[in-house]
């Protein structure tokens, strides 16, 4: 017990040591400049012409009239009233219709033909509609007594669908037993070739 506390307090001694040369190794590596890190001391003047920027109210509409200040734009000025006159000139000579994009996807319209399906003869029934109920059932007679129902409807179909069932459970056993039987002969044949050939020789 004092041998696990003796031991304990040189370990945290010596982890403060270590703690503090580390720190103290720390603070020497962030005093250390990179030499590939030079700060420049003189200032660079660019030669490049500066950007005018443009006025944010201008919205290229060519409502505000600039003057050229240099060749270069009195060029560039020349050759924008140039290829406005010859647009303007050519819209003049050609007096074509605006290229209509949508002439392609307008719907073209047809009338549908009328089919009727029925007899000619007359399709009146004398004013009464085709889906109304006609009460004609004289078969109900309402009695006080509890009678049987007659239902010619019902499980009948799926009795012949489950004798249709066992019969061909019936066939497919008969066939497999066929099968069964004929390859049985197949062996007995071959096992009986094989001790007829063993005797020949």
């Amino acid at each position: 017990m004092i041998l696990t506390i003796v031991f304990n307090k040189l370990k945290s001694f010596i982890i403060i040591l270590l703690n503090v040369f580390g720190k103290a190794l720390c603070c020497f590596r962030k005093r250390r400049r990179n030499s590939c890190d030079s700060i420049p001391l003189t200032h660079v003047i660019s030669n490049e012409p500066k950007i005018e920027l443009q006025n944010w109210n201008d919205w290229g509409d060519g409502s505000v009239n600039q003057e050229p200040k240099t060749v270069q734009d009195h060029i560039e000025v020349y050759r924008q009233q140039k290829a406005l006159l010859t647009q303007q000139v050519e819209d003049t000579h050609n007096p074509e219709e605006s290229a209509n994009f949508f002439e392609d996807m307008m719907p073209h319209i047809t009338k549908q033909t009328k089919v009727l399906i029925g007899n000619d003869q007359g399709n009146i029934d004398n004013g009464t509609s085709r889906l109304n109920f006609i009460d004609d059932c004289a078969d109900t007679i309402l009695t006080a007594e509890l009678r049987e129902w007659e239902d010619s409807s019902g499980w009948e179909n799926e009795h012949l669908d489950h004798l249709a069932q066992t019969a061909l459970r019936e066939k497919k056993k008969q066939d497999r037993e066929r099968k069964a039987w004929e390859q049985q002969q197949k062996r007995l044949e071959k096992a009986a070739r094989s001790l007829g050939s063993r005797l020949s020789t």
